[in-house]
């Protein structure tokens, strides 16, 4: 089956945007389908030719969306044109009714997007740091261990209760959003790392993690699963949508 992946921030000049493509293209041939992925912050007028979308990391989300705009200086990146953009990117999958897969700052968004809010700086509020380590090659991504919550969509598809993953962020979900819950937290810390929705019946596929899968070894429980089980659900709905026509 063809499939269309639409990427909500993805530029061609930053080349670590590629690690989502390669990371859904061994999904799909893992799984036998043909894959078109392109970066719907390019050609927004493209959404209603996709059949899902992945809300990619990067830039802090804009203190004002969520009622912290007194703490903007705590924010190491901003983009607003991009928020504006992702914001009314998720509006439209909302309305499509399109499967969803988000990423570190795509959780952090799409959180915000339905009512939740932010925690802008980590290390501020007392937590420990989950940002990327300096070495003397530069900037690695940290590793730490999260536990899965058990009867989540998230056990299902992974079937691990704990493991390691790719962390690089400074912010994370404070208030969680009305309607989801979470599937993941960090060992230790217990800061949430991955939610979907708590009822997820006639609702669209939803899953948001905190870290960064595409940086992972495609074989790793929290990594390839994650994008195999997103395209699986984005090639039912477009079976079903096609029977229906």
């Amino acid at each position: 089956m063809k499939l269309t992946i639409g990427l909500s921030y993805a530029p061609e000049s930053e080349s670590k945007f590629l690690r989502y493509t390669k990371a859904l293209t061994h999904a799909a041939e893992s799984l036998g389908h043909e894959l078109e992925v392109f970066d719907l912050h390019a050609a927004p007028d493209r959404v209603a030719e996709v059949d899902g979308v992945v809300f990619t990391g990067g830039h802090d989300v804009y203190p004002e969306r969520y009622g912290k705009a007194e703490e903007t200086q705590f924010c190491h990146d901003l983009d607003a044109e991009r928020d504006t953009h992702e914001f009314a990117m998720a509006t439209a999958a909302d309305a499509e009714k399109l499967p969803v897969l988000g990423i570190c700052r795509g959780l952090q968004l799409l959180n915000v997007h339905y009512g939740g809010t932010l925690i802008v700086d980590l290390e501020r509020a007392g937590y420990t740091s989950h940002s990327k380590i300096k070495t003397e090659d530069g900037l690695v991504d940290r590793e730490h261990e999260v536990h899965i919550e058990p009867g989540t969509t998230l056990k299902r598809l992974t079937r691990t209760a704990e493991a390691p993953i790719a962390s690089a962020h400074h912010q994370v979900i404070d208030k969680l959003a009305p309607g989801m819950q979470v599937s993941a937290r960090s060992s230790g810390d217990e800061v949430i790392e991955a939610i979907e929705w708590a009822d997820p019946k006639n609702k669209p596929y939803f899953m948001a993690v905190q870290w960064h899968p595409e940086r992972m070894a495609y074989e790793k429980p929290l990594a390839g699963e994650l994008f195999e089980g997103f395209l699986t659900e984005v090639a039912m709905r477009k079976l079903l949508k096609e029977r229906l026509k």
